[in-house]
Order: structure tokens, then C-alpha cells, then sequence
């Protein structure tokens, strides 16, 4: 019963927040980009979309805790939109996450029957 609620979510809603806020560091690690463009680059990375309000709040919560900034892009045509930067705080705590995603990587491995190698 509880796994046909949970295939009638989308991905977004059973993402866990700690490895949301390892993609959105991730994907601004590369380059700058607004929250669309990471949404659909998140959901790139996962083969699923992605719900833009698990996104934003992510985004929110990474800017709160100094993790993130933007800057606003203003346009000839449309709104304004932010556009998101990686702070030096943020590198560090995405050089974290990667080290904790590599351990848990070597434990799911383990879970499965399947040899990780990390």
C-alpha cells in the first residue's frame, strides 16, 4: 500500500534533503545558473523531473546558510531573475557532501551485493 502512495509522487518529494543540496551545489560548482536551469539540470542528473518548489526551497535554505548568493539579471525582455552563485562555504560543504555521497556509495554497494569501488 505505502510503495503505491510513493509511486504517485514525483521524484522531487522523495529526494532526500541532503542529496538535493549536493546536486544544487554541484550544478553551481560548474557554472552560475537561475533556479529553472538547475531544476532542469538536477533532473538531468536524476532521469526524472524534479519539482520546481522542492528546488526553490533548497535553493532558499542554501542561500539562508551562506552556502549560496545570486545576483539579479535584469532583461530587456521578461523579469528579472536570480542568478545563483557558489560561495566559498558552499565549496567546501559540496567537498563534504562528495566525500559523505563516496562512503555511501561503498555502503549501498554492499547492500546490493554489488562490488563499489570509490
Amino acid at each position: 500500500m505505502i510503495w503505491r502512495k510513493m509511486e504517485r509522487r514525483k521524484i522531487g518529494g522523495m529526494i532526500p534533503p541532503f542529496l538535493m543540496a549536493a546536486i544544487i551545489l554541484k550544478v553551481l560548482s560548474e557554472k552560475p545558473m537561475h533556479g529553472y536551469q538547475i531544476a532542469e539540470e538536477a533532473s538531468k542528473i536524476l532521469e526524472r523531473e524534479v519539482s520546481r518548489p522542492v528546488i526553490y526551497f533548497a535553493l532558499k535554505k542554501l542561500e539562508k546558510d551562506g552556502f549560496l548568493t545570486f545576483k539579479w539579471e535584469m532583461r530587456e525582455k521578461g523579469p528579472a531573475r536570480k542568478i545563483y552563485y557558489i560561495t566559498e562555504e558552499g565549496e567546501e560543504l559540496l567537498k563534504h557532501k562528495m566525500e559523505l555521497l563516496k562512503e555511501f556509495y561503498k555502503i549501498l554497494g554492499k547492500i546490493l551485493g554489488e562490488e563499489t569501488s570509490g
